[in-house]
């Protein structure tokens, strides 16, 4: 099977990776440039929970022309998945397919408007994984990883993919009801990303502190709110109760903690501010999912500046807003 992955860091680096370890032509597309090509000159260097591997893959920060996959897979932060959305509906032509395994709500719609629906399949991935570095990425945990139809048939398309992430190592299956397992993940990750990234705690720590664990509890009903008014059935009735029995047991960085700490921006827009958006449309007050998005968004800008402008001069900023020059 022929495969590009868009979006090789953390996830896409260890989906991509294993996949080539397991004998599939990969390439991996990514616009970190330091990344590629510390992959296109050493290996991509891949531990964790399936070992450690250093493997050769070809990457880019962008497709050749002309360049054709059997299958797309957008792993990208979804800052970028409408430029990456066109990206994709290129790569596969008229005979492959494309699929997401994105965090949040809303890339399925934005790839199935450049790929179109009969191109497209959606995905939902419970894997962990980090960015340690050019070249170097690690799968932190295996978790299950679902892909299916979006009308929810079976399909040889989906049973291929799910049999090389298979052979590749990973928990993977068909589902029939994938849009209920991103909403299913959409759920963990409104509950658990944002609090650690604005916090710093990683995700067992978060139940851990008795006022996070009850706002936690708050942020969760909101989402459940949402779910219930719309309709959508998740394929595991008890997750809130799953959820609560195993976060105390994992101690995970979740990405968008990750993206904090490096001074990137993160992907609260593609999940708590998607549940506000769902939930306004609905008419569905989110007072705990909208004070997380502002606190969340003041420690990213405060953390973008520290990284990238540590020497950042306050004094000089007071005396243009006082001149005038600056709001």
């Amino acid at each position: 099977m022929k495969i590009t992955v868009v979006g090789a860091g953390a996830m896409g680096g260890s989906f991509g990776g294993l996949l080539a370890l397991a004998g599939h032509e990969v390439r991996l597309i990514d616009t970190d440039e330091a990344h590629v090509s510390a992959i296109n000159r050493e290996g991509l260097l891949v531990d964790g929970v399936l070992g450690t591997h250093r493997i050769k893959v070809q990457a880019a920060t962008e497709p050749e022309d002309g360049e054709v996959a059997d299958v797309a897979i957008m792993f990208c932060d979804t800052n970028n998945t409408k430029t990456a959305s066109k990206t994709v509906a290129k790569l596969i032509g008229n005979h492959g397919f494309a699929i997401t395994f994105q965090n949040g709500i809303g890339n399925v719609e934005a790839l199935t408007a450049e790929a179109g629906r009969a191109r497209t399949l959606g995905g939902s991935s419970m894997c962990s994984a980090a960015n340690l570095g050019p070249g170097h990425v690690s799968l932190t945990h295996m978790g299950k990883t679902s892909l299916g139809e979006l009308d929810g048939a079976s399909s040889k398309r989906a049973k291929a993919l799910a049999d090389a992430l298979a052979e590749a190592g990973f928990a993977a299956e068909v589902s029939d009801k994938i849009i209920g397992q991103i909403w299913q993940k959409f759920l963990v990750n409104c509950a658990v990303n944002a609090i650690a990234a604005t916090t710093g705690l990683r995700s067992g720590e978060i139940p851990r502190v008795p006022e996070l664990a009850q706002f936690q509890a708050q942020v969760i009903n909101e989402v459940l709110k949402v779910i219930e008014i719309k309709g959508i059935k998740l394929p595991n009735p008890n997750v809130v109760d799953d959820l609560k029995q195993h976060l105390p047991n994992r101690f995970n960085r979740p990405s968008m903690l990750q993206h904090v700490d490096a001074g990137r921006p993160t992907e609260i827009d593609a999940i708590n501010g998607a549940l506000n958006r769902e939930a306004k449309v609905l008419g569905i007050a989110t007072p705990y999912n909208e004070s997380l998005i502002a606190l969340l968004k003041g420690r990213e800008r405060a953390q973008i500046r520290s990284v990238h402008d540590p020497n950042f001069d306050y004094e000089a900023w007071e005396a243009r807003i006082a001149a005038g020059e600056e709001k």
